[in-house]
């Protein structure tokens, strides 16, 4: 048996080696899927690296990507990696001055871009330790660029390196990544091609359902590295991978595409289901009334296999009938070949788990961290539990401290912030602590609270993890997104974003006031379940969507609450006055697009 990569390198080199003729991509390219064999791929990034060589890329170099998801980003990241050059995975989305941050903080050597717009968003005059720029798209490099400009078409027009490129070592530093700061400044953390090995092998062995005949989309961001471990997975297992450039096609796609594995972040499963609700809201009543009946079939069945528990043959015979008559319809918006799929970045309502179940859709919730390269916990095909993050992988070893907070260690935590004077949290056993509150059940599954950061008490003592109460507030019908706050004050309040079909359909400010009135009154019917005190005293909802651009999101579309909070501090504090003034009969404009009223 092949002993497994300690150089991320392997895995492609490998894969050309043993079947080089095998499809490794497929790219959108005037209106067809083009191929590209794993034979192709490897010399092609080989061409790459010796005209990286060329411009003075060297081994331990810096070398940052800002480029749309695609075949180019994985041909210059593996031409950087073979050179022994660290890869640097930039946001084009992401806000100027963090990109600017992350920049300097690396000390990129050089900067590969998908064309040369981006350099408006990042100006390499600005960072002085940059020595060339290579561009994608052929076009002219700015005047005002003094550097060497190197097309990828002229990189790829040299004659293959004749000399063997002395490959990096496992200690090799494999790429630097950055923390979201969803509550501060982004912080860069270092990681070994050996350490982000040692996640690759994890991700497969907690699937080994992956197969070489299975289709994979690679349509996040390729600066996030969860992306890029798993193009390294599909690698692993001789499957397929499919780019999607523009993340706002992905849908148009998938019917095409057909995949076997999905992953994606929880803000893509909400639109998802919004969209079905909104395709089943054009239906008859008849067709509408058909679909929840065989909702309710999926369901009975989804749950018997979620508790183990047998199938009676009149269920399983209705199931066949509610399958075939409506519920491969709803799963066909997914291609119709989906075996499962994989949710991360942030929490996964439950609520949603159990409906795309009972679709026949099974979506699995994963946890990690930035500073642990390898998932904390993962849910398998053959073993997972709906409210959970899934058993911790074997890599890892987990336990729950005194205050309840999720402590981790092993080969793929990080050794310490690269950018920061502050230190990793890690204890003297070497457990490092996450910032998470969980617990794990008899069974092994970890559950997981919330962030302790987000975790706050009113000016009354009580304890709010504003994460399930969110979720809940977001099954309202035209809710985007839920904010929960009230640090420090009597009672807690939420803001609010609204959908965008949602938005569009509000004309003037009275249908806002009545929306946001029918809002309100929904609000203790989703939190029905909840104590008093979780419930908000008072809403703020806004017509403004939250945005990367606004600093209010992060890349991965988590939340930067702080930021939030600071952007609506106005409507904010005329919300709780009104709250804490035990108004009970508030229900105002605070301008075109913020309502202010009581639940």
């Amino acid at each position: 048996m092949t002993a497994a990569p300690t150089l991320l390198v392997d895995y492609y080199l490998r894969r050309a080696e043993q079947a080089p003729e095998s499809v490794a991509f497929y790219s959108h390219k005037d209106a067809t899927w083009t191929p590209t064999s794993w034979g192709q791929f490897v010399t092609e990034a080989r061409v790459l690296a010796a005209g990286l060589a060329d411009l003075g890329l060297k081994p331990n170099d810096r070398l940052g990507i800002m480029a749309p998801t695609g075949q180019a980003w994985e041909s210059f990241q593996l031409a950087g990696l073979l050179l022994g050059a660290a890869i640097v995975g930039l946001d084009a989305h992401d806000q100027p001055e963090r990109l600017l941050s992350i920049a300097n903080a690396s000390g990129l050597a050089g900067l590969v871009i998908g064309h040369a717009e981006l350099l408006a968003r990042l100006n390499p005059a600005q960072i002085p330790t940059l020595r060339f720029v290579a561009v994608i798209t052929k076009s002219a490099p700015p005047p005002e660029l003094k550097l060497p400009w190197a097309i990828m078409e002229q990189l790829l027009a040299k004659n293959p390196p004749r000399k063997q490129i002395e490959p990096p070592s496992p200690a090799t530093l494999a790429t630097i990544v950055f923390t979201s700061g969803s509550t501060g400044a982004p912080k860069g953390i270092g990681y070994t091609h050996a350490q982000v090995c040692l996640a690759v092998e994890s991700i497969l062995e907690a699937f080994l359902e992956i197969t070489p005949q299975d289709r994979l989309v690679c349509w996040l961001p390729l600066s996030n590295l969860f992306q890029r471990m798993l193009n390294f997975c599909a690698a692993g297992r001789g499957a397929q991978t499919y780019f999607v450039a523009d993340p706002r096609t992905i849908i148009s796609h998938l019917p095409t595409i057909k995949p076997n594995v999905f992953i994606a972040v929880p803000r893509f499963f909400e639109k998802l289901n919004e969209g079905i609700d909104q395709r089943l809201a054009r239906q008859s009543a008849f067709a509408r009334g058909m679909v929840a009946a065989a909702l309710r079939i999926g369901n009975a069945v989804a749950r018997r296999q979620r508790d183990g528990r047998p199938i009676s043959g009149v269920l399983r015979a209705a199931y066949r009938l509610a399958d075939t008559l409506v519920l491969n319809k709803l799963r066909a918006v997914m291609g119709g070949e989906v075996r499962f799929m994989v949710s991360g970045s942030a929490a996964f309502p439950r609520w949603l788990l159990e409906r795309f179940h009972a679709m026949g859709l099974l979506v699995l919730e994963a946890y990690g961290l930035s500073e642990n390269v390898v998932p904390v916990a993962i849910n398998r095909v053959s073993a997972y539990r709906f409210g959970s993050v899934g058993r911790v992988l074997r890599a890892n070893q987990v336990k729950i401290g005194s205050e309840g907070e999720v402590l981790v260690k092993g080969g793929g935590v990080f050794g310490g912030y690269l950018t920061s004077e502050s230190g990793a949290s890690i204890d003297q056993e070497g457990y490092l602590a996450t910032g998470d509150q969980g617990v794990i059940d008899g069974d092994g599954y970890l559950h997981l609270v919330g962030r302790i950061s987000e975790i706050f008490k009113t000016s009354t003592g009580r304890k709010i993890a504003p994460i399930g109460i969110e979720s809940k507030l977001k099954r309202i019908a035209g809710i985007d997104q839920a904010v929960v706050v009230g640090a420090g004050r009597k009672a807690v309040g939420a803001l609010i974003t609204l959908t965008p079909g949602t938005i569009t359909s509000l004309a003037d400010a009275n249908s806002f006031q009545q929306f946001a009135r029918r809002v309100a009154d929904q609000v203790p019917v989703v939190l029905s379940d909840e104590s008093d005190y979780m419930r908000p005293a008072g809403l703020a909802i806004s017509k403004r969507a939250f945005a990367i651009e606004s600093g209010e999101l992060t890349s991965n579309l988590k939340l930067r609450r702080k930021v939030i909070e600071e952007n609506y501090r106005e409507e904010l504090d005329s919300l709780f006055a009104r709250v804490e003034a035990a108004d009970s009969s508030f229900n105002e404009m605070v301008n075109s697009d913020v309502c202010i009223l009581n639940c």
